[in-house]
């Protein structure tokens, strides 16, 4: 009962934090980081204006409610023997682990979801620093039983990141001599190379998969509605990060 209290205590004042936090970053991250290389900010008025790129109300405290609940469920779910709840000894710690990466896995994916939904792009510093999440993760891989406990799950991730990442990429190249446009940037082969690194095998090509797909009914509803045109160019990134946000929060524990 006290190991319940505490992490539901953590939780709450972690999430309490992290949503407000996460509000605070972007906002006031370097407005070079929100456009292409070799572009000077000065020439994009969103980012000289001075004004907030996000409310801080209610947005904040959105988030908050969010990652809270996001704490409560990664930390409260045994990932091994024992089951909801379970206090075993070495179950406690790898969950404790677990649920720190998830957490931080989550945060930076909602910074590179607001960027794009924003400015169209994807910041490389937070698609850097989610792959280096992915270390967290490395307990799930050694626990794995799928036939990849190859050096300690050592493949799982990288396999995640070359279908990730490879995937997209081939799409980008199809778009070009197919369509003669580009249909991916690099910054969406980039994200699902490192969302590979955290989510593994399965969880890449769930999450890649239901973010094509969600956003191409959406994509076809705005088409039809007259709210897109042909040749409209939309993010993805914020489709990708979402889906692998809800693997994180729906499929980790059961892993």
């Amino acid at each position: 009962m006290t190991v319940l209290i505490i992490k539901t205590a953590a939780s709450i004042l972690i999430g309490f934090l992290a949503g407000p936090a996460a509000v605070y970053v972007f906002n006031h991250m370097p407005a070079g980081w929100l456009c292409e290389y070799g572009e000077d900010p000065s020439d994009d008025p969103r980012l000289t204006a001075g004004e907030k790129r996000i409310k801080e109300n209610p947005w904040r405290w959105v988030y908050a409610v969010g990652f809270i609940g996001l704490c409560l469920r990664l930390s409260l779910f045994e990932y091994e023997e024992g089951g909801l709840l379970s206090v075993q000894s070495g179950v406690t710690a790898m969950t404790t682990q677990l649920a720190a990466a998830g957490l931080i896995a989550c945060w930076i994916l909602l910074i590179i979801a607001l960027a794009d939904l924003k400015f169209m792009i994807i910041p490389d510093q937070f698609v850097l620093l989610l792959a280096l999440s992915s270390i967290g993760f490395v307990p799930l891989w050694r626990n794995d039983s799928s036939g990849w406990e190859t050096l300690n799950g050592f493949w799982q991730p990288l396999i995640g990141m070359a279908i990730g990442g490879g995937f997209m990429l081939l799409c980008a190249i199809a778009g070009k001599l197919i369509f003669r446009q580009e249909a991916f940037g690099v910054g969406d082969v980039k994200l699902c190379a490192a969302m590979g690194l955290v989510l593994g095998i399965n969880g890449t090509v769930a999450a890649v998969a239901a973010a094509v797909i969600i956003s191409g009914f959406v994509a076809a509803a705005g088409l039809a509605s007259g709210r897109y045109r042909k040749g409209d160019r939309k993010p993805l990134g914020p489709y990708l990060c979402g889906c692998a946000i809800a693997y994180i929060f729906i499929a980790i524990p059961f892993a």
